[in-house]
């Protein structure tokens, strides 16, 4: 039985769309002060990425205790050649299958691909690097058996240098107290979690809907909230999330609609923040963060775009303060 899904879907794209999700937050202005640290990684756990384009290639995290291709476990952390992360759809080496589903290339692109003047493109945290963790199937969705597969990438990330996780996924039934679980043991051991607030325009339900997750609602280019966005008392912050322009295996460039690509625009300004302050506590970032957003919609925190747009500019400004 189907549990739940990736969070977003691919549209068409027009030349006037570049770049805008970036001004909206006023990434330019914070690349200024920072484009991130390889220091601070950040684990997309979605449906893989393509490591062989080269606008991310040169940003995956590499696991500097494993020999790559030598069909060993080098350090002893029960994964057999995870240089780059993990496949835990297929247990093999992360994103080695070739049956990618475009959401978690595109995600990863939105946070930390190279700046391209000429396309227009780029993530937020160019500097930064990536984790590759695949739980989702070659559609974009996960199963009520794919549970322990969650659970294992959270645990994955937080046991071997994530400080965030990007979770751009909801779950259409309610997941067993055992993932809640894995998330609390991530805020806990200081992991920032990053979710969406999904696209139906009802309630924002599981797993965004915990404490321990920072919930991300979507605005289109006008900074209303779109149309498709969740709301409810969870939703923390907003971002882009229409027309939103990034990479899909192979490389080439493709537009996408959802809260899916609003979710990396925060997680990529959360890594720029810890980029200039390593040491912020997580309870510390998440509250820069949100005091930090641009109020828009209605006065103060709505059930909509929560405290308002993220501000990458803002938070790096705080973070001197």
């Amino acid at each position: 039985m189907k549990a739940g899904r990736a969070g977003g879907e691919l549209t068409g794209y027009a030349s006037d769309q570049l770049r805008w999700g970036l001004n909206e937050i006023k990434a330019p202005g914070a690349w200024k002060t920072t484009k991130g640290s390889r220091e601070v990684v950040v684990a997309v756990i979605d449906s893989g990425i393509d490591k062989d384009i080269e606008h991310l290639d040169k940003n995956l995290w590499a696991n500097e205790d494993e020999i790559p291709n030598d069909g060993k476990d080098n350090d002893g952390n029960g994964y057999v050649d995870d240089v780059h992360g993990w496949d835990f759809r297929n247990g093999e080496e992360s994103s080695k299958a070739e049956d990618l589903f475009y959401h978690g290339t595109f995600v990863a692109g939105l946070i930390a691909s190279p700046i391209d003047t000429n396309k227009g493109t780029g993530g937020v945290a160019p500097g930064i690097e990536i984790m590759d963790l695949r739980f989702l199937d070659s559609d974009g969705h996960f199963y009520t058996s794919d549970w322990d597969k969650l659970i294992e990438s959270i645990n994955y990330a937080v046991d071997n240098g994530a400080d965030i996780i990007n979770l751009s996924i909801y779950a259409s039934m309610n997941p067993p107290p055992s993932v809640h679980r894995a998330i609390k043991r991530a805020d806990r051991e200081g992991v920032l979690v990053v979710g969406i607030a999904g696209n139906r325009g009802g309630q924002v339900r599981y797993l965004s809907s915990w404490d321990e997750i920072i919930t991300v609602g979507a605005v289109n280019k006008e900074a209303e909230p779109a149309d498709f966005t969740n709301f409810g008392n969870s939703v923390d912050i907003a971002a882009p999330g229409e027309e939103i322009l990034s990479y899909k295996p192979g490389g080439d460039l493709a537009s996408a609609a959802g809260t899916s690509f609003a979710a990396p625009h925060v997680a990529g300004t959360a890594a720029l923040v810890l980029s200039e302050n390593p040491d912020l506590s997580n309870d510390d970032l998440k509250n820069l963060l949100l005091r930090s957003a641009r109020d828009i919609h209605s006065k103060g925190a709505d059930q909509k775009t929560g405290h308002g747009i993220v501000d990458t500019q803002n938070s790096l400004e705080a973070t001197s303060h």
